[in-house]
Protein backbone atom coordinates (compact mmCIF):
# COMPACT_ATOMS: atom_id res chain seq x y z
CA UNK A 1 0.00 0.00 0.00
CA UNK A 2 2.73 2.52 0.94
CA UNK A 3 4.25 2.19 -2.77
CA UNK A 4 1.10 2.65 -3.91
CA UNK A 5 0.33 5.26 -2.09
CA UNK A 6 3.84 6.58 -2.95
CA UNK A 7 3.70 5.61 -6.86
CA UNK A 8 0.03 7.96 -6.93
CA UNK A 9 1.69 10.67 -5.18
CA UNK A 10 4.52 11.11 -7.62
CA UNK A 11 2.32 11.22 -10.30
CA UNK A 12 0.15 13.58 -8.91
CA UNK A 13 4.01 15.66 -8.37
CA UNK A 14 4.66 14.95 -11.89
CA UNK A 15 1.03 16.22 -13.31
CA UNK A 16 0.98 19.67 -11.51
CA UNK A 17 4.76 20.18 -12.52
CA UNK A 18 3.94 19.59 -15.93
CA UNK A 19 0.97 21.87 -15.66
CA UNK A 20 3.02 24.63 -14.40
CA UNK A 21 5.30 24.41 -16.74
CA UNK A 22 2.63 24.47 -19.00
CA UNK A 23 1.06 27.72 -17.81
CA UNK A 24 4.57 29.18 -17.66
CA UNK A 25 5.46 28.68 -21.14
CA UNK A 26 1.86 28.90 -22.88
CA UNK A 27 3.51 32.21 -24.44
CA UNK A 28 6.43 30.48 -25.90
CA UNK A 29 4.36 27.46 -27.22
CA UNK A 30 1.68 29.86 -28.90
CA UNK A 31 4.03 31.77 -30.79
CA UNK A 32 6.31 28.96 -31.52
CA UNK A 33 3.00 26.62 -32.63
CA UNK A 34 1.83 30.01 -34.79
CA UNK A 35 5.07 30.92 -36.62
CA UNK A 36 5.17 27.16 -37.70
CA UNK A 37 1.54 27.13 -38.48
CA UNK A 38 1.69 29.86 -40.61
CA UNK A 39 5.02 28.94 -42.44
CA UNK A 40 3.77 26.02 -43.26
CA UNK A 41 0.64 26.19 -44.86
CA UNK A 42 1.25 29.55 -46.69
CA UNK A 43 4.72 29.09 -47.38
CA UNK A 44 5.39 33.02 -46.06
CA UNK A 45 8.00 32.61 -42.87
CA UNK A 46 6.09 34.37 -39.95
CA UNK A 47 8.56 35.84 -37.05
CA UNK A 48 6.88 36.71 -34.30
CA UNK A 49 8.64 38.60 -31.44
CA UNK A 50 6.44 37.93 -28.43
CA UNK A 51 2.87 36.39 -27.43
CA UNK A 52 0.67 36.90 -24.18
CA UNK A 53 -2.15 34.83 -24.04
CA UNK A 54 -4.41 36.36 -21.50
CA UNK A 55 -5.92 32.81 -19.33
CA UNK A 56 -8.59 34.56 -17.71
CA UNK A 57 -9.27 37.61 -19.49
CA UNK A 58 -10.01 36.91 -22.86
CA UNK A 59 -7.44 38.26 -24.34
CA UNK A 60 -4.15 37.77 -27.00
CA UNK A 61 -1.32 40.49 -27.40
CA UNK A 62 1.36 39.01 -29.94
CA UNK A 63 4.18 41.81 -30.81
CA UNK A 64 6.38 42.03 -33.43
CA UNK A 65 4.95 40.15 -36.16
CA UNK A 66 7.30 40.27 -39.40
CA UNK A 67 5.54 38.27 -42.65
CA UNK A 68 8.43 37.17 -44.68
CA UNK A 69 8.10 36.73 -48.47
CA UNK A 70 8.97 33.32 -50.15
CA UNK A 71 12.61 32.78 -51.17
CA UNK A 72 11.52 33.69 -55.19
CA UNK A 73 11.06 37.26 -54.15
CA UNK A 74 13.67 39.94 -54.14
CA UNK A 75 12.73 41.70 -51.03
CA UNK A 76 12.80 39.64 -48.10
CA UNK A 77 9.59 41.20 -46.00
CA UNK A 78 5.94 41.41 -46.62
CA UNK A 79 4.41 42.80 -43.53
CA UNK A 80 5.58 44.49 -40.64
CA UNK A 81 3.76 44.35 -37.95
CA UNK A 82 4.51 45.72 -34.84
CA UNK A 83 0.67 44.38 -32.29
CA UNK A 84 -1.96 42.01 -33.43
CA UNK A 85 -3.99 42.87 -30.22
CA UNK A 86 -7.41 40.59 -29.75
CA UNK A 87 -9.94 40.76 -26.80
CA UNK A 88 -12.70 37.50 -27.13
CA UNK A 89 -15.03 35.79 -25.02
CA UNK A 90 -13.83 32.51 -23.19
CA UNK A 91 -16.90 30.78 -23.41
CA UNK A 92 -17.13 31.08 -27.15
CA UNK A 93 -13.96 29.10 -27.50
CA UNK A 94 -15.05 26.63 -25.59
CA UNK A 95 -18.14 26.20 -28.10
CA UNK A 96 -15.55 26.23 -31.41
CA UNK A 97 -17.80 29.14 -32.32
CA UNK A 98 -15.03 31.96 -31.71
CA UNK A 99 -16.68 35.53 -30.92
CA UNK A 100 -14.02 38.35 -30.62
CA UNK A 101 -15.16 41.58 -29.13
CA UNK A 102 -12.25 43.83 -30.74
CA UNK A 103 -9.67 43.05 -33.12
CA UNK A 104 -6.50 45.61 -33.79
CA UNK A 105 -4.10 44.59 -36.76
CA UNK A 106 -1.47 47.09 -36.58
CA UNK A 107 0.56 47.47 -40.01
CA UNK A 108 3.33 49.77 -39.63
CA UNK A 109 5.25 48.78 -43.20
CA UNK A 110 3.08 46.64 -45.87
CA UNK A 111 5.74 45.82 -49.24
CA UNK A 112 3.68 44.91 -51.95
CA UNK A 113 6.29 42.89 -54.27
CA UNK A 114 5.84 41.76 -57.94
CA UNK A 115 9.45 39.57 -58.73
CA UNK A 116 11.29 38.84 -61.69
CA UNK A 117 8.65 36.57 -62.88
CA UNK A 118 6.09 39.30 -62.72
CA UNK A 119 4.55 37.56 -59.72
CA UNK A 120 3.23 39.78 -56.51
CA UNK A 121 3.61 38.80 -53.10
CA UNK A 122 -0.14 39.74 -52.60
CA UNK A 123 -1.81 37.99 -54.97
CA UNK A 124 -0.06 34.66 -54.32
CA UNK A 125 -0.81 35.33 -50.13
CA UNK A 126 -4.43 35.71 -51.42
CA UNK A 127 -4.72 32.92 -53.22
CA UNK A 128 -3.21 30.75 -50.37
CA UNK A 129 -5.33 31.96 -47.97
CA UNK A 130 -8.25 31.86 -50.01
CA UNK A 131 -8.03 28.57 -51.31
CA UNK A 132 -9.53 26.72 -48.69
CA UNK A 133 -12.69 26.22 -47.26
CA UNK A 134 -13.10 26.97 -43.42
CA UNK A 135 -15.83 24.97 -41.29
CA UNK A 136 -14.87 27.26 -37.88
CA UNK A 137 -17.89 29.91 -37.52
CA UNK A 138 -16.50 33.07 -35.84
CA UNK A 139 -17.76 36.90 -35.52
CA UNK A 140 -15.64 40.48 -35.21
CA UNK A 141 -17.88 42.78 -33.22
CA UNK A 142 -14.74 45.30 -34.28
CA UNK A 143 -12.05 45.22 -36.18
CA UNK A 144 -9.47 48.40 -36.45
CA UNK A 145 -7.29 48.65 -39.32
CA UNK A 146 -4.14 50.54 -39.14
CA UNK A 147 -1.51 51.03 -41.91
CA UNK A 148 1.55 53.10 -41.98
CA UNK A 149 3.67 52.91 -44.75
CA UNK A 150 3.21 51.24 -48.21
CA UNK A 151 5.77 50.15 -49.98
CA UNK A 152 5.42 49.00 -53.66
CA UNK A 153 8.44 47.69 -55.42
CA UNK A 154 8.47 45.73 -58.84
CA UNK A 155 11.25 43.55 -60.28
CA UNK A 156 9.78 42.56 -63.38
CA UNK A 157 11.79 45.39 -65.49
CA UNK A 158 14.72 45.83 -66.59
CA UNK A 159 15.07 48.82 -64.11
CA UNK A 160 13.37 48.18 -60.87
CA UNK A 161 11.41 50.66 -59.04
CA UNK A 162 10.56 51.37 -56.19
CA UNK A 163 7.70 53.81 -54.31
CA UNK A 164 6.92 54.93 -50.72
CA UNK A 165 3.08 56.22 -49.67
CA UNK A 166 2.75 57.26 -45.78
CA UNK A 167 -0.45 56.83 -45.23
CA UNK A 168 -1.24 56.49 -41.14
CA UNK A 169 -4.39 55.54 -41.51
CA UNK A 170 -7.07 54.14 -39.02
CA UNK A 171 -9.93 52.21 -40.30
CA UNK A 172 -12.51 50.58 -38.32
CA UNK A 173 -15.17 47.76 -40.02
CA UNK A 174 -17.87 46.35 -37.93
CA UNK A 175 -20.23 42.60 -38.59
CA UNK A 176 -17.11 40.42 -39.62
CA UNK A 177 -17.71 37.08 -39.97
CA UNK A 178 -16.61 33.55 -40.94
CA UNK A 179 -17.94 34.91 -44.33
CA UNK A 180 -15.59 37.94 -44.23
CA UNK A 181 -12.33 37.68 -46.19
CA UNK A 182 -9.77 39.34 -43.71
CA UNK A 183 -7.11 39.31 -46.26
CA UNK A 184 -9.34 41.15 -48.71
CA UNK A 185 -10.33 43.57 -46.44
CA UNK A 186 -6.85 44.50 -45.74
CA UNK A 187 -6.27 45.01 -49.26
CA UNK A 188 -9.60 46.69 -49.96
CA UNK A 189 -8.20 49.19 -47.26
CA UNK A 190 -4.99 50.05 -48.55
CA UNK A 191 -6.20 50.33 -52.25
CA UNK A 192 -8.59 52.60 -51.33
CA UNK A 193 -5.94 55.48 -50.83
CA UNK A 194 -2.94 53.65 -52.78
CA UNK A 195 -3.25 53.30 -56.53
CA UNK A 196 -1.30 50.42 -56.82
CA UNK A 197 0.28 48.75 -60.23
CA UNK A 198 -0.90 45.81 -62.13
CA UNK A 199 -0.23 42.60 -59.22
CA UNK A 200 -2.69 40.47 -60.27
CA UNK A 201 -5.33 41.33 -58.24
CA UNK A 202 -8.89 42.46 -59.81
CA UNK A 203 -11.55 44.96 -58.34
CA UNK A 204 -14.19 42.04 -58.83
CA UNK A 205 -11.94 39.61 -57.00
CA UNK A 206 -11.80 41.73 -53.80
CA UNK A 207 -15.54 42.16 -54.03
CA UNK A 208 -15.82 38.79 -52.92
CA UNK A 209 -15.57 36.78 -49.17
CA UNK A 210 -16.36 40.12 -47.72
CA UNK A 211 -20.09 39.30 -46.16
CA UNK A 212 -22.22 41.91 -44.53
CA UNK A 213 -18.83 43.87 -42.94
CA UNK A 214 -19.32 47.74 -43.00
CA UNK A 215 -16.94 50.55 -42.13
CA UNK A 216 -17.25 52.46 -38.98
CA UNK A 217 -19.53 55.13 -41.25
CA UNK A 218 -22.14 52.33 -41.53
CA UNK A 219 -21.63 51.79 -45.20
CA UNK A 220 -21.12 48.51 -46.53
CA UNK A 221 -17.67 47.79 -47.82
CA UNK A 222 -19.01 45.88 -51.23
CA UNK A 223 -21.50 48.67 -51.94
CA UNK A 224 -18.60 51.15 -51.80
CA UNK A 225 -16.72 49.03 -54.47
CA UNK A 226 -19.45 48.95 -56.30
CA UNK A 227 -19.71 52.70 -56.35
CA UNK A 228 -16.75 53.14 -57.30
CA UNK A 229 -16.92 51.01 -60.07
CA UNK A 230 -19.94 52.31 -61.54
CA UNK A 231 -18.24 55.72 -61.10
CA UNK A 232 -15.27 54.79 -62.90
CA UNK A 233 -13.10 57.29 -60.50
CA UNK A 234 -10.13 54.60 -59.48
CA UNK A 235 -10.14 51.82 -57.15
CA UNK A 236 -12.15 52.47 -54.00
CA UNK A 237 -12.01 56.41 -54.12
CA UNK A 238 -15.17 56.74 -52.76
CA UNK A 239 -14.77 54.42 -49.88
CA UNK A 240 -11.87 56.97 -49.12
CA UNK A 241 -14.71 59.19 -48.99
CA UNK A 242 -17.01 57.65 -46.86
CA UNK A 243 -14.23 56.64 -43.89
CA UNK A 244 -13.64 58.95 -41.12
CA UNK A 245 -11.36 61.43 -40.71
CA UNK A 246 -10.95 61.23 -44.76
CA UNK A 247 -13.18 63.98 -46.10
CA UNK A 248 -10.41 66.45 -46.39
CA UNK A 249 -7.66 64.74 -47.01
CA UNK A 250 -5.83 64.95 -50.76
Amino acid sequence: MKTLKKLLVSVVLIVVALLVILFLARNFIARKAVEVGVTKVTGFPLQIGSVNVGLWNGQLDVRDLRLMNPADFEDKMFVDMPQLYVDYQLGSMLKRAPHINDMLINIKQLVVVTNNKGESNAKKLKGIVSSGDSSTKYSIDKLRIHVGTVTVKDFSRAKPSERNHALNIDVTYNNITDATDITRLVLLTVMSRVHLPDIGIKVDDLKKGLGNVTDAAGQAAKGAVDTVDKAGKGVFDSLKKAMPGQQGNK
